[in-house]
């Protein structure tokens, strides 16, 4: 965990209550999926008195600035490993995607209940920008996979269809998910569909 909205614990006990409040904090988040939990709250979860919170956080948005910086970092490696088994595969464009669309579309699945509460929550100049580097990471590595089969790509304007791929292929999968704005359109179709229908859409617009 890098970041400077904590004051880092220099003892073992120390090190293991700020894990118990991250963990709180975390789970509470999860089981909500807003952003309205209390330090009351993440204290009787965690089990901590809540005057050891405040000896490592100002306040509530600095507690919700570390618990996002931590899945974001989590993710990440995870992310970075998914790829790193993808390039491990000897695999055309048409078999790629399939299997990109997939590995996007799991892996928002599985961590949409973290990422809900900071994707619904409006004015926090900090949790924005982590955000938003997270996702470009996200989707450079995306793009780059694609990018890399440019003798495959019939497109006339390649760097644009791959972008476009991305930027469809993504903004459907979190509407399904209820990411950000789109909370209302939750669950509409099919999961095993939308990322069948996404993955063909992908090859035959690149492909053909």
């Amino acid at each position: 965990m890098t970041t400077s909205n904590v004051r880092p614990p220099q003892q073992d006990r120390s090190r293991q209550s700020l894990e118990k409040v991250l963990a709180a904090a975390r789970q509470l988040l999860c089981e909500s999926m807003t952003a309205d939990l209390t330090l009351s709250d993440v204290s009787k979860t965690a089990g901590v008195s809540i005057g050891s919170i405040y000896g490592r956080f100002k306040g509530k948005d600095d507690l919700l600035q570390v618990v996002f910086e931590d899945a974001l970092e989590k993710m990440d490696l995870e992310w970075q490993a998914l790829m790193q088994a993808l390039d491990a595969r000897p695999l055309t464009l048409p078999e790629l995607l399939p299997q990109l669309v997939d590995t996007l579309a799991e892996f928002l699945a599985r961590h949409a209940a973290i990422l809900k509460p900071f994707m619904n929550r409006a004015g926090q100049g900090d949790i924005v920008r982590s955000g938003k580097e997270a996702h470009s990471k996200m989707a450079d590595a995306f793009i780059a996979r694609i990018s890399a089969h440019q003798d495959e790509i019939r497109h006339p304007d390649p760097e644009r269809a791959v972008h476009s791929c991305f930027r469809i292929t993504y903004s459907s999968l979190a509407r399904f998910l209820g990411l950000g704005s789109a909370a209302d359109a939750a669950g509409e179709g099919d999961w095993n569909h939308l990322k069948e229908d996404l993955s063909t859409m992908s090859v035959l617009f690149l492909t053909r």
